[in-house]
């Protein structure tokens, strides 16, 4: 019996080993570390970082000058594009003054090349959108260090899951060797009559209770590691040392002081911020906007490209909108979000003065 205990003991013992070398074995940094460059989450968030940047980018080209090129072509009979047309080809001559010309012109084509340049001196709309943009980036980025955050947590969480499920296993190989064992001690003593029938029948029970844990452990254990591949970004099970991690506790008033200042907070204090400058936004659109727009026309009647006659504008404009009835509207809506930010705000502040 003796030895059939042993031959089952290394039998297990193999099964383990082989079931289990597939996994990498990773410490606790090296855990947070894969897990910092390859969670997934953490990765759609840097993108959306990424993009945030290139929105303040955006933001801040509207202040730069936009350039435009644009190709038309023209083909009428109409007598008064037909008018604009030849004078803007520098074409016109004396007999075209002729009436039966002028109300019954010839087909006439027009290939009309224009490049206009438009600069904005004063649009409040476009500064105010600047500094949200900028403030917006700054959320996004105090997000990012939240999650990096969370998933360090995780990480360490799914670490320490690992390490009890490796603890639990060794426990239940143990149970199974006492209970083998119990079961070969009752057998000897029914054999010698000092021990009853229903002994060795309740050992042969301890003994199916333990194989049941030992299966419970192991899908517990191969559970924990694919939990922790997953966070750090893996389809296949991870393995963990065994190192013993020490977490070192500091004075209530250094915990009160990182709550008070968490990452989370300095996100929605932003957040709340730029709401109150969209109803800045929003009023805005009852100011007055200026710029300046130049363009340079060049016409051919026969091909692209190649003026027969060119012209130029330059001017400026002033834009004032006196009265727009769905402005209000979007006032009174920048307004509630302003109060939505302030509540969650507050709330946020009162759920951590509580837990803490």
């Amino acid at each position: 019996m003796k030895f059939l205990i042993k031959i089952y003991s290394f039998l297990l013992i193999i099964f383990i080993v082989v079931n289990s070398s597939g996994a990498e074995m990773l410490t606790l940094n090296q855990a947070i570390n894969i897990a910092l460059n390859h969670n997934p989450d953490l990765k759609a968030l840097s993108w959306s970082v990424e993009g945030q940047k290139n929105e303040a980018n955006a933001a801040k080209g509207r202040y730069y000058p936009k350039l435009n090129i644009e190709e038309r072509f023209l083909r009428t009979d109409n007598p008064t594009f037909g008018f604009m047309a030849k004078l803007n080809q520098e074409r016109f001559a004396q007999n075209d003054f002729l009436i039966n010309r002028l109300n019954n012109p010839d087909d006439i084509s027009d290939f009309q090349t224009l490049l206009t340049v438009e600069q904005s001196l004063y649009v409040p709309k476009v500064h105010i959108g600047f500094g949200m943009a900028k403030n917006e980036l700054k959320a996004k980025e105090a997000e990012f260090e939240i999650k990096k955050e969370e998933i360090a947590l995780s990480v360490l969480q799914m670490f320490l899951g690992v390490q009890t499920a490796q603890e639990y296993l060794k426990s239940a190989q143990k149970s199974i060797e006492d209970a083998l064992e119990h079961k070969r001690l009752a057998s000897l003593k029914y054999n010698v009559g000092t021990a009853v029938y229903s002994d060795s029948l309740r050992t042969e029970v301890e003994v199916k209770k333990a194989q049941a844990f030992l299966a419970s452990t192991k899908a517990d254990l191969d559970v924990s590691r694919r939990a922790l591949g997953m966070v750090l970004g893996r389809s296949e099970p991870v393995d963990v040392t065994e190192d013993r991690i020490l977490l070192h506790l500091s004075d209530l008033d250094s915990y009160l002081e990182v709550s008070l200042n968490r990452k989370d907070i300095e996100a929605l204090k932003i957040r709340y911020e730029n709401a109150k400058a969209g109803v800045n936004m929003e009023k805005s659109g009852f100011l007055p906007e200026a710029g300046i727009r130049g363009s340079y026309q060049m016409n051919d009647n026969k091909n692209p490209f190649s003026p027969d006659g060119d012209s130029y504008m330059i001017m400026g404009f002033l834009k004032w909108n006196l009265f727009d009835a769905s402005q209000y509207s979007k006032i009174k809506k920048a307004k509630a979000d302003e109060k939505i930010f302030e509540e969650r705000l507050s709330s946020l502040k009162n759920r951590i003065n509580f837990r803490s």
